[in-house]
């Protein structure tokens, strides 16, 4: 039982780990999106002319827009990754603890 009980134990924090990770993830998804909309606005400008049009500011707006297009699109498929991984964890931790035969405490 101790060893069933250990293996719970690792689970757990290994779905803690993952699960600071798909924190991080999300973090960075948003700082994606910030890049490729501040990419646009910039892009955008530089165009219209609301700001001084110049060469570094299109090749900048146009980098920001495609990194941030790239590093959303690669922190969304590690997040989905690690969500799947953490599901998959939480199912072999629920059928670890019902295969340890607990009694429930009853009310005296």
């Amino acid at each position: 039982m101790t060893d069933l009980h250990q293996k719970i134990i690792d689970l757990e924090a290994e779905i803690d780990a993952l699960s600071d990770s798909a924190e991080q993830c999300r973090k960075s998804m948003v700082v994606a999106k910030v890049a490729t909309g501040g990419g646009i606005l910039l892009f955008a400008a530089a165009l219209l002319g609301v700001v001084r049009s110049d060469a570094i500011l299109l090749v900048v707006g146009i980098a920001a827009t495609l990194a941030g297009t790239v590093f959303y699109g690669s922190s969304r498929s590690s997040f989905e990754k690690i969500t799947e991984k953490v599901r998959a964890y939480e199912a072999r931790r629920a059928e670890m603890i019902d295969r340890m035969d607990l009694r429930t405490v009853q009310d005296r």
